[in-house]
């Protein structure tokens, strides 16, 4: 029942790409609602709604581009607080990822088949949250990231991650084993309509890291978060890249490695909307 990252915000993925330009700069502010989000072993199984807020920077064109996002996520009651509240958890969560740019430090880039670059990603992951549970995530990713050559975008990250937590129904720390993670990113303009929308997203896959603190071996674990992206500001305003709204749906099995077969709460499967504003 460790935690990791429920999703980027809207516009991310987009943003994430983009700071592979030169000297590109981006900061974004947004919301999103999830009306089906899950947690294992919480409320029996059943639906634990959440409103989330997110604060991210992305930029490129140095040596290194990177990207931050801090995600602050707001549980209903169904998710409640450590010491018996009847108010909802609240969690913090960060991601950063580094990327090398091959151009500046190698004089080249990796190219060959349908990869256009590879570049080296460093990543760090940590979180906490007020529940009983009291998560203290801290994780570090490392590994090569292909990027496709396709209209948009479509990058595919090869990593060992290794993770640090805390299980406060044990009182225990714990050291997981090293493992393999794998990340897609990808955004594809839909440019044959005649407003301007994008289909964007990302995948991760998990293999198992050893035993959490309970002694349950975990087990693969797969999170799809995908959506439909508008770009308000163009349609309305005529200033692209400025206030964004979308819709998209998420998809989370085996959640922090539980067993759904064996953890209720461990298989999630909710749509989710909001906007977003780049500034």
């Amino acid at each position: 029942m460790h935690l990791k990252r429920v999703a980027l915000a809207a516009g991310l993925v987009l943003a994430a790409h983009a700071a592979y330009a030169q000297g590109f700069s981006d900061n974004e502010f947004s919301y999103r609602y999830v009306p089906f989000a899950k947690e294992p072993g919480t409320n029996n199984g059943g639906d634990t709604p959440k409103n989330i807020v997110n604060l991210s920077h992305v930029d490129g064109g140095g040596l290194i581009s990177n990207f931050v996002s801090i995600d602050v996520l707001q549980s209903t009651s169904a998710d409640p607080a450590a010491g018996g509240s009847h108010t909802g958890a609240t969690e913090i969560y960060g991601v950063y990822r580094g990327n090398l740019d091959n151009q500046k430090a190698f004089g080249g880039t990796v190219s060959f088949g349908p990869i256009k670059d590879v570049t080296f990603e460093l990543g760090v992951d940590a979180n906490t949250k007020n529940t009983a549970f009291g998560p203290e995530k801290k994780q570090l990713t490392v590994g090569p990231n292909f990027h496709f050559d396709v209209p948009g975008f479509f990058n595919v990250a090869v990593l060992l991650s290794h993770e640090w937590n805390y299980n406060g129904i044990v009182g225990k720390s714990v050291d997981f084993d090293t493992s393999a993670q794998f990340e897609a990113d990808y955004m594809l303009p839909l440019s044959f309509l005649p407003i301007p929308l994008r289909f964007e997203g990302f995948t991760n896959v998990t293999l198992p890291k050893g035993r959490d603190g309970f002694g349950n071996q975990t087990v693969t674990e797969v999170l799809s978060h995908s959506q439909i992206t508008l770009d308000l500001g163009d349609v309305m305003f005529h200033k692209a890249h400025v206030l964004d709204a979308f819709v998209g749906y998420e998809y989370w099995l085996n959640k922090f490695g539980n067993d759904h077969t064996k953890t209720v709460g461990s298989l999630a499967s909710t749509p989710f909307f909001g906007v977003g504003v780049h500034f």
